[in-house]
């Protein structure tokens, strides 16, 4: 692998597991610092929305050449910021922490977002595409299973605890920040200088031609809907809801996460059909089943076996399902796409989210119904773009 890729990729693995370390308990601290299991349904929603402004203004202010620097500067930023809440832990400052929180948040969005657009300068595949994302979660797990290892013990003269996580993560950032800085990229630009403001407000024009992307993004939109209006408090659906102890929900999400990693790698290597119309449904034709079955029959064994699906198959397929259409456009508009897809995502994320906070308040049993629905239009959007991506590669 080339020397530059490689430092990409543990600056991503260390970016990784500093969220696993800072994100794995994160809606527990939150309640330990007297907020309410709505008040962090809207908080993260919120997140959500805050990191779509985000993304709308770096689409416009960052251009390509400037990715590294960018990435360094938005590092910093979440190391410092992740040091301020460590110091802000029951100081009853909730306005701030959640201003906080929610800055994070959309830092954190960005730099991952950016991550493969400075890849693809070195080499783009829908191979690597996915690696990308496996590595990224097998590190940020192994964050997880660090805080779960450590949580209740001592470590010179510091008790650890969910805020201990905070200052733990912020640390491991400084180091992700020292390799990106390192990174010598210069010689992969193919252009003296671009303009990605040209290029993301052309990509938008060009949208309007544009059935594969079109339809992908609505295969975006709601996915992440149905996705998230399960997975997005899930650690507290398991505690509150399905009566699991903390540390058993953090064990059992840890050993899915794993699993999922597990999963994704197998599949990526040897067990990709040639139809990925199959593919497809084995991710999201099954979890639509396990929904509707959750809804109709509002079983608890059903609820954790949809959750146990949903968890695994989450890495799966992610080469077939969603690299082709990042892999479709060049250098220069790929960081454009990758970011309006992202803004796309969370968005619906923010709705998703939301409706996870409202829904959960009422029965478990209403959020599988509307992440069944869903899905059912997710699929529906999915099916048509691999169908119009092979009438375009057959063009070819």
């Amino acid at each position: 692998m080339n020397k530059e890729l490689k430092k990409i990729f543990v600056f991503l693995s260390l970016y990784a597991f500093a969220g696993g370390l800072f994100y794995n308990f994160q809606q527990l601290w939150m309640l330990e610092n007297n907020m309410s299991l709505k008040t962090i349904g809207i908080v993260f929603s919120l997140c959500s929305l805050i990191a779509v402004s985000m993304i709308f203004i770096c689409s416009n202010l960052v251009k390509v050449r400037r990715l590294k620097s960018f990435s360094q500067i938005m590092i910093a930023l979440k190391v410092i910021l992740l040091f301020i809440v460590f110091l802000l832990h029951n100081s009853g400052l909730n306005i701030l922490i959640k201003f906080l929180i929610m800055v994070d948040f959309a830092l954190d969005v960005e730099i991952f977002i950016c991550s493969y657009p400075m890849i693809s300068l070195i080499t783009k595949s829908d191979k690597i595409y996915a690696s990308r994302g496996l590595v990224y979660d097998m590190f940020y797990f192994l964050g997880v299973l660090l805080t779960s290892l450590l949580l209740g013990k001592s470590i010179l003269l510091f008790n650890i605890n969910y805020n201990f996580y905070n200052l733990l993560a912020s640390i491991t950032l400084l180091f992700a920040f020292i390799v990106i800085s390192s990174l010598k990229i210069d010689n992969y630009y193919k252009k003296d200088d671009d303009d990605n403001n040209a290029a993301f407000y052309s990509l938008i024009k060009s949208l309007k031609e544009d059935k594969i992307s079109k339809l992908h993004l609505l295969y975006v939109f709601m996915g992440d809907i149905s996705y998230y209006a399960i997975s997005g408090l899930l650690l507290s659906i398991l505690t509150n809801k399905l009566d699991m102890s903390p540390t058993y929900a953090s064990n059992l999400l840890l050993a899915l996460g794993i699993g999922s990693v597990v999963v994704g790698i197998i599949i990526l290597r040897k067990l990709t059909l040639k139809n990925n119309y199959i593919n497809f449904l084995i991710k999201f034709g099954v979890r639509f089943v396990l929904y509707t079955l959750a809804f109709i029959f509002a079983n608890k064994y059903i609820f954790l076996i949809s959750i146990i699906y949903l968890k695994l198959s989450s890495d799966a397929y992610t080469h077939v399902t969603d690299a082709p259409y990042v892999n479709r456009f060049d250098n220069d508009y790929q960081l454009a796409f990758c970011n309006l897809r992202s803004m796309v995502g969370y968005f619906s994320r923010s709705i998703g989210t939301l409706i996870c906070g409202l829904a959960v308040v009422v029965s478990v049993r209403i959020n599988f119904l509307i992440a069944a629905v869903f899905i059912f239009f997710q699929i529906y959007f999915g099916i048509k773009s691999i169908t119009e991506l092979r009438l375009e590669n057959d063009r070819k």
